[in-house]
């Protein structure tokens, strides 16, 4: 009889062939979001433990793959609906030219790849070998290269970077995983030196997984070239993954973290990262560039949560994964809109867009200061967590961090500034720019407007009560612990 838990991997890739079929329709975008929420809800259902063992390898559901692949699983569906809810027909000038933009059209290889990608992200969380895990999100990586690159013709920079430096982690985690096998059947007899190397390899594979300064190119590439929708799929699911990995790995064989100098490279790993993406946040000069940065300081606070370690630790990262997905579908529903009337987001092009767009522009400004972690939003909590336990091992990170935060935010208010600013025409270019001026008929899509909406008020809301959320993660979570103090 096959396993329950096997229907997360076979429901999405199941799927894929209706869905590809259904693709250039509506319809197949709401039957991915249909199946994604399937299998969140499916995974909460099911009973944790060791579920059978294949080739002398453990397939094991435990609570941290539940929560999490519910989390994946979920926001995906989401993801899922907001290309569903753009115009199908491309925003054009006075001159019926198309203009630069979102259209329903880019985002129609998101659907069954996305699926895919959840059953293969599936079968990674259920699976406690190294070696297997890191061939899974190999196939992974390579299908969201369609995913990335959607129908643009224009530029291959950011899929191939993203194909790139991701599948360097492939070997390293295929060699690192030879040699646990290895220490395993020798019985624990191996000498530091082979050890060292076993958690250099690693490190530098989650390094590359997790975008670690200076390998974080393939993130904010991305963000800056792909669509709203599709990054914030990346951007999400990647980085579930990465940390259940690595809880998973870390309880499994804490000894690759009994070096003082390993859990010190975690930490100043992602203090790096946080206080990098921070001072670059604060100059971008668009939001699709600003989102990527964002996203890299948030990551950068997750993995220094993972270093302080024990159960607060995975307490901390759990609710900033959940937050991270909350704030990042925010970005991309209030981004896709504003692109589809505007054309673009960068600042410059985004002047009057605020009074235009009053919905769309708040929800977009209220993701990224949720990413940075300011005060009455969902990151708030998380983040100030954060600081406290970082406050007790490094005074001085803590700072740091809040002034990378102060960086986001920094970057966010100013673009919020320039959808305030109003438009400027230079007076030879009058007669012009009457000719080629976008024709802002389109509204803000009302089913996108309303997901906004929606976003808007639960962020609000976990700001204000956090232990809303807090609260179940704990009850959640509480047999987890990463092995380090």
């Amino acid at each position: 009889m096959i396993p329950q838990a096997f229907w997360l991997i076979a429901l999405p890739i199941g799927a894929v062939p209706i869905v590809y079929l259904l693709r250039r329709m509506g319809t197949g975008a709401v039957l991915a979001a249909l199946v994604a929420l399937l299998s969140a809800w499916w995974v909460t259902r099911l009973p944790t433990g060791v579920i059978l063992n294949f080739l002398g390898r453990n397939v094991e559901l435990d609570h941290l793959s539940q929560i999490t692949l519910s989390l994946l699983f979920a926001t995906t569906a989401l993801l899922f609906l907001i290309p569903a809810f753009l115009p199908k027909v491309r925003l054009k000038n006075r001159s019926g030219v198309p203009v630069a933009g979102v259209s329903w059209s880019d985002n129609r290889t998101f659907y069954p790849v996305g699926l895919a990608i959840l059953g293969l992200f599936g079968a990674a969380s259920l699976s406690r070998h190294v070696g297997v895990i890191a061939i899974l999100i190999e196939v992974a990586v390579i299908l969201t290269v369609f995913v990335i690159q959607g129908t643009r013709v224009d530029s291959t920079r950011a899929a191939l970077r993203f194909l790139v430096l991701l599948s360097l982690a492939t070997p390293l985690f295929l060699l690192a995983a030879w040699r646990i096998d290895f220490y395993q059947l020798s019985g624990g007899l191996q000498t530091n030196g082979n050890l060292e190397q076993t958690t250099l390899l690693i490190g530098f594979g989650f390094a590359l997984w997790l975008a670690v300064v200076p390998f974080q190119s393939w993130l904010t590439t991305t963000s800056a070239e792909a669509a709203p929708a599709t990054a914030a799929f990346v951007f999400i699911a990647f980085p579930i993954i990465a940390f259940t990995t690595m809880i998973h790995l870390l309880t499994d064989f804490p000894w690759l973290v009994d070096s003082p100098q390993a859990v010190q490279a975690i930490i100043m790993g992602g203090l790096v990262t946080a206080l990098l993406s921070g001072i670059l946040a604060g100059v971008q000069r668009g939001f699709s560039e600003l989102m990527g940065y964002a996203a890299l300081y948030d990551l950068g606070c997750t993995l220094v949560a993972l270093g302080i370690g024990g159960p607060t630790g995975v307490i901390t990262i759990l609710v900033s994964l959940i937050v991270r997905a909350l704030a990042l579908t925010l970005i991309a529903a209030s981004a896709s809109a504003i692109r589809v009337r505007a054309g673009s987001d960068g600042f410059a092009e985004l002047r009057e867009v605020a009074q235009q767009m009053p919905i769309a522009t708040a929800g977009l400004i209220l993701g990224g200061l949720t990413l940075a972690g300011i005060p009455f939003t969902a990151g708030f909590a998380p983040h100030w967590q954060l600081l406290r336990l970082l406050a007790e091992i490094e005074p001085r990170g803590s700072v740091l961090v809040a002034l990378a935060g102060l960086g986001v935010a920094l970057g966010y208010l100013r673009g919020l500034r320039s959808t305030l600013l109003p438009r400027r025409f230079a007076k030879s270019t009058l007669k012009s720019s009457a000719k080629s001026t976008v024709v802002f008929t389109v509204q803000e899509p009302p089913l996108l407007l309303g997901l906004i909406i929606l976003l808007s008020a639960t962020t609000i809301l976990l700001g204000l009560f956090p232990a809303v959320l807090i609260e179940p993660v704990q009850v959640l979570a509480g047999g987890i612990s990463i092995p380090i103090r």
